[in-house]
């Protein structure tokens, strides 16, 4: 007989809320501090992941300072090391970062329509293509998959990588609406069954 697959379970976590956040300004690969809240936020989740017992095997974060220093406030909790993957970071928004998506629409109203219609392979001025970082999101997540059979994972990312990985997972179009406000501190847990990941709650913990 075969060995049975064991599911394997990735928890996606945004980065705590930071200075460029409360100011409303597009971040990607630029960064920008934790707020004290932001560091609130992730010392709270910390805590409680580790009250709740999850029994976290891993964490992995992207390299970009507010994905990171929120993922350390985590680790403290549950005494474990970070491991940096660049995978995890946020897509590169080029000539965006720095605005607001209401500024974006003023200043680079071509730019702007192009990147929200449904060429995958459109260029952002100085930054990545949807398709791009749909094959980067979705390195990491076969990567979790394959390598991590049977353990919890817990990875610390940004939003735009938990939007395009709800939009792999669920099949929601790149060009729709998701409908889905993923906020500061935010968990998506992921199931990996028979070779398919599958959403397994969503929200906070």
């Amino acid at each position: 007989m075969g060995k049975t697959e064991q599911e394997t379970k990735l928890y996606l976590v945004r980065h705590g809320e930071t200075v460029w956040n409360v100011e409303d300004k597009m971040q990607g690969v630029k960064d920008s501090p934790l707020t004290e809240k932001g560091i609130d936020h992730a010392r709270k989740l910390g805590k409680t992941l580790k009250n709740l017992s999850m029994e976290i095997n891993k964490i992995y974060s992207s390299d970009l300072g507010r994905a990171f220093d929120t993922a350390k406030l985590i680790g403290e909790s549950l005494e474990l090391d970070i491991y940096k993957d660049e995978r995890l970071r946020e897509r590169n928004m080029g000539i965006f970062e720095g605005y607001s998506w209401d500024s974006v629409k003023d200043h680079f109203p071509e730019e702007f329509a192009k990147t929200v219609s449904d060429d995958n392979d459109y260029r952002i001025p100085g930054g990545d293509t949807k398709a791009e970082y749909i094959e980067q999101v979705s390195s990491f997540l076969d990567y979790v998959g394959k390598e991590h059979e049977g353990k919890k994972i817990l990875a610390v990312t940004h939003r735009g990588f938990i939007g395009f990985a709800l939009r792999i997972v669920l099949s929601i179009p790149f060009n729709a609406r998701m409908g889905i406000i993923v906020g500061n501190a935010v968990l998506a847990g992921f199931v990996f069954r028979k070779g398919k990941w599958m959403l397994d709650r969503f929200g906070d913990i």
